[in-house]
């Protein structure tokens, strides 16, 4: 949905009336100025009915309406062109303030719980009321905005407040006072232009008449008590629905409405009649509905340039004892903090000192918040503009915003990397930095940037060809690769055909911020941010973005199994491997080097991969062709270890041990069903760094201990571990299992990591020695991640040679599956109660489960999943339980777990001596190997 958008701006535009600023151009004095006209979605203005358009003379306003950010010898002519442009907007917003204001300098209200917090778009509005006081005690006073008003075209205008101060007044007479009551009145006043007289005509339309919120007639009720019912008001309901438009046509003097809908099928031909009000510049009155938004409030927030915030539900906010001319010559703090940030990058007056920063981050002494706080602000702002497409150069409106916009781009046409905190200057260092925060992809016109350090070249071979294809893919959360790639400073448009029921965004690259490690030795090596927005393509539209950077495009979906069918045109083809058709082409697009970023795609596991890393991948021996690496990528990346979390889904085995167990035991198998991923560039920490991508500076490699510990980290629970164990311990066992299955099924070794069983076997041994065994193991103050691992292997061992189980790797993911219906039980009190037996927790409130420790949890969990009484066995390892635990895993009468140990190689253990030799825990018996 397009939004009807306008603006005020100051003379110093390069589009004025000179008219209404009352002079010749740049010089005129600053009157009811603004761009005039409404953008209906696909025009880009006009001048508002009158006036004379003056030409742009100035090398800025040549910018602002071409996009072209060059067009100026120094950005401090942006910075310079801001100053005036908000000193215009503060002259037009002081006089709608005044006009409101009148003589009141005290207002109360108490509009409520049921009230919602706004906030103003600067530029095309601004705040008019503001809380002060929480009106009930226990609650902070804070001053947020509860009213807002703005002028659009030659004399449209609007205001907004949060609540009804006609429903509450007639509700409770004390929620206001006689001030705020003239105040309101005020608001009518200077909406109608002219007052209020016996010829006003007002519509009253989507007001809710319910006991808690009598708005229809709470304020029809006031209009006429204060009017003395001089004016014309519709009937009651006569202007709801398709009815809105006819009286819309009759061009009221002003329109009042709130976001209460009968029916929501009425939407549609409510939003016509809405943009048709703004069309004819109809003063329009918005009181909100409750406290929380509803589809008709987010329309007309949409269409008005207003923000919801939240629900004064939890703030209790009100107005008491303020004056209203606190608002005179008020700039938003934001607002200053980023003209600020213009003037500080022009003129290098910063206080910030980079050589404090490390890594990504600085210290507060290093005032790097004198850049972070307005790069931000300006970076969300922007980010909800360019997410809704809004072409802002294909408008008159947003003067500000380009301006921040095409500082960036000067600023980004001059960097040039590496940098370093100490030898680059300053503002240098920091002009690249804001670039990297205010990008905005939604127009034709953005540069390549000409340095774009280890991320991209920026130039491309004149053997890449543009071209068109059609990219049918099926959706899977979170994304997937669209396996096409949008060059930099070239437009790509994107066209939607299918109509699937499923929100579909286009994201371009992949990478997490964090891999850029800015504040390292030489580490600004590449743009900070180049991971762009996530803008939605819906069924049958056609969307236009234009990167600086350029990347692979990903496909974000918000939901599984729907086929999505987008056409992309302006696009290159960099090396994708998809199937085994792909074997040649992708290995001949690697070797000719014409990207940088080369993508393998299988259905459950995609690799982002530098196109040298990635032909390293390719290139490993065990690979005769990439399909031979992307098989091994579905089998151990993706469907082994999430079998082994106790997951089924597509590409997943429904393994017996697991799978079969639980459903016997009437346990829930979760549902896996989402694409990971892998980028391999720079990692996000260490050497490698887990998530959704995971990130690393390794080649991918689907055996590789480090892509499966990363991909491990996303399994693991913290449940797994006893106490005061390694935040690791409980990460690997996926990166063990899936090189065991592998030497199982090829014969062939990927080797595990090393750890130490004869040491660990040994202190046993010690400990049975001792007149208090158990005293012995716990004062060791084992918890290293190794040492947690190899109890974990041990217990699986057990399990094994037990009998128990058919592969002692299994009995993780059965711990996997206990756990979450563990979970799942104890959510609820009658769940809880109703199949606690059936997970071993008998004797457990639900309270006490909600409180349990883990060493009790673990101890209760592998007595049932093991099939055996696990008290001797973990008091071997020095482990202490609560009474009640030991108490409840004796009530079973389960046969006691031996109390041997599995001896094994360093690696054997994922090789083929798993559960093979069982040595006693007895004080006597000598290492066997």
């Amino acid at each position: 949905m397009s939004r009807i958008s306008w603006k005020i701006v100051s003379c110093f535009s390069f589009v004025v009336l000179l008219s209404a600023c009352g002079g010749d151009g740049e010089n005129g004095a600053q009157g009811n100025v603004n761009t005039g006209g409404v953008d209906t979605g696909g025009s880009t203005g006009g001048s508002g009915g009158g006036g004379v358009i003056v030409k742009p003379q100035t090398n800025v306003e040549r910018a602002l309406l071409s996009g072209d950010a060059l067009l100026v010898k120094d950005a401090k002519e942006y910075a310079q062109h801001s100053e005036k442009l908000l000193e215009g907007y503060q002259n037009q917003f002081n006089q709608i303030k005044r006009s409101l204001n009148g003589d009141t300098n005290s207002l109360y209200w108490d509009p409520s719980h049921d009230a919602a917090i706004m906030s103003p778009t600067y530029g095309f509005n601004d705040s008019i009321l503001k809380t002060n006081k929480a009106l009930q005690s226990g609650y902070a006073d804070q001053q947020l905005t509860l009213g807002i008003a703005g002028e659009y075209g030659v004399s449209g205008r609007y205001v907004a407040l949060g609540s009804n101060p006609f429903r509450t007044s007639l509700r409770s007479p004390s929620s206001i006072n006689s001030e705020m009551e003239q105040w309101s009145e005020n608001l009518w006043t200077w909406l109608n232009g002219q007052g209020i007289t016996k010829t006003t005509n007002i519509v009253l339309a989507h007001l809710d008449q319910s006991y808690y919120f009598p708005d229809e007639s709470a304020t029809r009720e006031w209009i006429d008590k204060r009017f003395n019912e001089v004016v014309t008001v519709n009937q009651v309901g006569a202007c709801d629905g398709e009815q809105l438009l006819s009286c819309v046509e009759a061009r009221p003097n002003v329109l009042v409405l709130s976001q209460h809908l009968t029916d929501e099928q009425d939407l549609p031909a409510v939003e016509v009649a809405l943009r048709r009000a703004l069309e004819l510049e109809i003063p329009i009155f918005y009181l909100h509905l409750n406290g929380h938004m509803m589809p008709l409030g987010d329309l007309v927030f949409n269409l008005l340039n207003i923000k919801y915030v939240g629900d004064n539900y939890w703030r209790k906010l009100g107005i008491s004892d303020w004056s209203p001319s606190e608002l005179i010559d008020h700039v938003p703090a934001e607002i200053s903090q980023q003209q600020a940030l213009l003037e500080k990058l022009a003129d290098d007056t910063f206080s910030i000192d980079l050589s404090l920063c490390d890594d990504k981050s600085c210290p507060a002494e290093a005032n790097m918040d004198e850049f972070y706080q307005p790069a931000n602000s300006i970076r969300e702002h922007l980010k909800s503009l360019d997410e809704r497409g809004t072409e802002l150069f294909n408008t008159d409106q947003y003067e500000y915003e380009k301006l921040l916009v095409l500082t960036a781009d000067y600023y980004r046409n001059k960097v040039s990397f590496p940098m370093d905190k100490l030898n680059t200057e300053r503002v240098e260092f920091l002009r690249s930095y804001y670039a990297d925060y205010a990008q905005y992809n939604s127009r034709t016109l953005n540069y390549a940037q000409p340095d774009m350090g280890n991320f991209s070249r920026s130039h491309f071979d004149e053997r890449v060809e543009r071209i068109s294809k059609t990219v049918t893919l099926e959706s899977k959360r979170n994304f997937r690769s669209a396996g096409v790639y949008a060059l930099p400073g070239e437009s790509v448009v994107v066209t939607r055909l299918d109509n699937e029921p499923v929100t579909t965004k286009i994201v371009i690259n992949t990478l997490r911020s964090g891999a850029t490690h800015e504040f390292n030795d030489h580490a600004y090596s590449r743009p900070k941010l180049v991971t762009s927005y996530a803008y939605e393509v819906k069924p049958r539209e056609t969307i236009r973005l234009t990167s600086s950077y350029g990347g692979p495009i990903q496909v974000h979906f918000s939901a599984n199994n729907y086929d999505v069918s987008l056409k992309f045109e302006g696009v290159a083809q960099h090396p994708v491997w998809r199937s085994r058709e792909d074997n040649q082409t992708f290995v001949e697009q690697l070797n000719a080097n014409l990207f940088d970023w080369a993508e393998l795609v299988t259905p459950g596991f995609e690799v982002h991969s530098k196109s040298e890393k990635m032909k390293e991948s390719i290139s490993a021996p065990e690979w005769e062709q990439p399909e031979d690496m992307a098989l091994a990528t579905e089998r151990y990346v993706h469907n082994l270890p999430h079998a082994l979390a106790g997951f089924q889904g597509p590409g997943i085995d429904s393994i017996e041990d697991i799978h079969h167990y639980a459903i016997n035991k009437g346990w829930e198998v979760e549902t896996i069903d989402v694409v990971k991923h892998m980028n391999a560039d720079q990692a996000n920490c260490g050497y490698g760094c887990s998530g959704n991508p995971y990130d690393a500076y390794w080649s991918f490699h689907p055996l590789g201990h480090g892509d499966l510990h990363e991909l491990g980290h996303g399994l693991e629970k913290g449940r797994f571990r006893f106490a005061g164990w390694d935040g690791h311990s409980t990460t690997n066992y996926y990166s063990y299992y899936s090189k065991s299955r592998y030497f199982a099924e090829t014969g062939k070794v990927s080797a595990c990591q090393s750890l130490d069983f004869k040491s660990q076997y040994e202190l046993l041994q010690t400990s049975r020695q001792q007149a208090d065994p158990h005293a012995f193991m716990a004062a060791q103050g084992q918890t290293s991640w190794s040492w947690g691992a190899r109890i974990f292997i041990q217990i699986m061992m057990q399990a094994q040679s037990q009998g128990v189980i058919n592969n002692g790797w299994h009995l993780l993911g059965r711990l996997h599956i206990l756990e979450r219906e563990f979970n799942r039980l104890r959510a609820d009190e009658t769940r809880w109660l109703t199949y606690r037996d059936n997970i071993g927790f008998s004797s457990y409130s639900r309270d006490e489960a909600n409180t349990i420790s883990n060493d009790d949890w673990l101890l209760i969990a592998f007595s049932i999943i093991t099939e055996r009484d696990m008290r001797d066995y973990l008091d071997m390892w020095g482990f202490s339980f609560s009474d009640k635990a030991k108490s409840e895993v004796s009530a079973k009468s389960l046969t006691p777990m031996p109390l041997s140990y599995f001896s094994s190689s360093n690696t054997g253990y994922c090789l083929d001596e798993f559960a093979q030799r069982e040595t006693p825990v007895d004080g006597v018996t000598s290492w066997p190997l």
